[in-house]
């Protein structure tokens, strides 16, 4: 009992780490933005001869930032989608800035078509269990969650499945634990399988399609 405290203590910590580090490079990002400016100005400065050079170095600089952006969003999210987001940018960054032969950019575009392959066909998307709802992996996106369902599950009180759990079991005091049921809206979530301390897995369903059930 003691060791799993002691494990939840430590996600619980680690996670606050990570919004920690993703608050730090937010302010780096911002930092950054006035080298964009810097860029401009020399852009603008710089005759024809080298201007190519220097456009090829924003560019590169700016990719940066987005990559960065990315990065923070897969920090606080720590969404499936969110993480495929940040390789494709990365990939796309090197495409643009260091691809110098046709062989480069074909390998690029290979793993981009890659990325979209595994977002396709290999993320883990909505398991229907005994006409009961929708079972999904606690690090899907919310807005992927409604778009792929149909269901009207709120993207103000969390990014992902496992964000909108932990924010409702603040407001409503019921522990994060097998078998805790939550409700928001019309939507109804259970957790059915955790490992570690972390939520693996969650069903959603309606509330008047459970009601319905339940009469029949």
């Amino acid at each position: 009992m003691k060791s799993n405290d002691f494990s939840k203590q430590l996600t619980k910590f680690i996670m606050k780490l990570e919004v920690v580090l993703a608050v730090c490079l937010a302010i780096g990002i911002l930092i950054g933005i006035t080298d964009i400016l810097r860029y401009l100005a020399l852009i603008f400065q710089t005759d024809i001869a080298e201007g190519y050079a220097v456009f090829k170095k924003f560019l590169g600089f700016t990719l940066l930032l987005v990559v960065g952006i990315e990065l923070v969003l897969m920090l606080l999210s720590h969404s499936n989608s969110a993480v495929l987001q940040l390789v494709l940018y990365a990939i796309a960054r090197k495409m643009l800035i260091y691809s110098e032969t046709m062989l480069d950019l074909i390998l690029g575009t290979a793993a981009i078509a890659g990325v979209f392959a595994i977002k396709k066909y290999l993320m883990v998307r909505e398991i229907h269990v005994n006409q009961e709802g929708y079972v999904f992996s606690a690090g899907e996106a919310v807005q992927d969650v409604n778009i792929n369902t149909g269901l009207h599950l709120p993207e103000n009180i969390g990014q992902t499945i496992g964000g909108v759990v932990c924010n409702l079991s603040e407001e409503t005091c019921i522990p994060v634990e097998e078998g805790a049921q939550y409700e928001t809206g019309n939507i109804q979530i259970k957790i059915v399988k955790m490992r570690d301390g972390l939520i693996q897995k969650v069903l959603l369903k309606e509330k008047e399609y459970s009601e319905k059930q339940h009469a029949n």
